[in-house]
């Protein structure tokens, strides 16, 4: 036999095999949150969304600040002006700086929003996973309640609060809208609540002795986390459009506090020869609202557990 035609190991170089990282894992381990957040991030829309509206929030902090015009102080000697150097928004019918109020005007609006949310949502969770978790005539009461705030006009809530109180302020806004505004989020939590109530990790925790009350709030709620977040990211638009409508038709805001609504309001009334001074709130109501619900759509497919493991590092 030829030598030359001898086979040995060393003419061969083998491949698909490296002892050495045979064991290293190579995707690492990514929590849910993490997970979410990666592939949150893919999502240019919804990045837009959240930058537009961390922006606003910046800006109602220290928007006003930038301005040495007091947003109270009328002046009829510059009323209805145009942009400037002096008023970077311009002026209203009454003379007072538009930058200043604008920016006032988010902060009283997203305060609103986002306190009138979070409040519905935590009253929401409370009643909410009570009817779904007991079930039987609680529930029953609990729905039955429900049903008759359900058929209640909002709008005749808000104004006999406001009748009661004497006053339109923030603090009755909020009360206004919280009245009947959590019963969204309890038929939701109910919902959700009865899928989960007979999974095993429940059924488990009940054999260990944990109490009802530990139960709804370290088990049921946390596994519907983020279904509520992205409730919560939907509801805000809501609510902020709610105050902007209440202010709109007088009843919300009064002057000479102001917030995106109220100077909507003020806009209307010289729409015809100053469009700009009602374009102005418009614009920030409705970008608001339409980066919210972006960020919420985002949020919605981020936090979904079918799509889980599907991000890349």
């Amino acid at each position: 036999m030829d030598t030359s035609d001898i086979i040995t190991d060393e003419m061969f170089t083998v491949v698909g095999k490296d002892i050495e990282n045979y064991n290293l894992i190579t995707r690492p381990s990514l929590s849910y949150w993490q997970d979410a957040w990666i592939r949150l991030k893919k999502n240019k829309v919804a990045m837009l969304g959240l930058t537009i509206i961390i922006f606003y929030i910046i800006m109602a902090i220290i928007g006003p600040y930038m301005t040495s015009a007091d947003y109270r102080m009328t002046n009829s000697a510059i009323a209805d002006q145009l942009p400037s150097k002096e008023h970077w928004f311009g002026t209203d019918s009454l003379g007072r700086d538009l930058w200043a109020r604008v920016w006032l005007g988010a902060r009283v609006s997203l305060t609103i929003g986002f306190a009138v949310t979070l409040l519905n949502q935590f009253i929401g969770i409370i009643i909410g996973g009570i009817s779904g978790y007991f079930g039987g005539k609680l529930d029953m009461i609990i729905m039955r309640i429900i049903d008759v705030l359900y058929g209640i006009p909002s709008l005749i809530v808000a104004i006999l609060v406001i009748l009661v109180r004497g006053e339109s302020g923030i603090a009755s806004l909020i009360i206004a809208m919280i009245i009947t505004g959590w019963i969204g989020s309890a038929r939701f939590v109910r919902g959700q609540v009865l899928q989960l109530k007979n999974q095993e990790f429940v059924l488990a925790a009940k054999v260990l002795g944990a109490s009802s009350m530990r139960i709804i709030l370290r088990h049921l709620i946390p596994n519907m986390m983020g279904l509520l977040i992205t409730n919560i990211t939907m509801a805000i638009p809501g609510a902020i459009f709610s105050e902007a409508l209440l202010s709109y038709i007088g009843i919300g805001i009064q002057p000479p506090d102001t917030s995106w609504g109220q100077l909507a309001r003020e806009g209307a009334q010289v729409f015809m020869a100053y469009p700009w001074e009602i374009f102005l709130p418009s614009f920030f109501i409705s970008t608001t609202m339409l980066s919210l619900n972006l960020l919420g759509d985002g949020l919605r497919n981020a936090l979904d557990p079918k799509m889980r493991g599907t991000a890349k590092v």
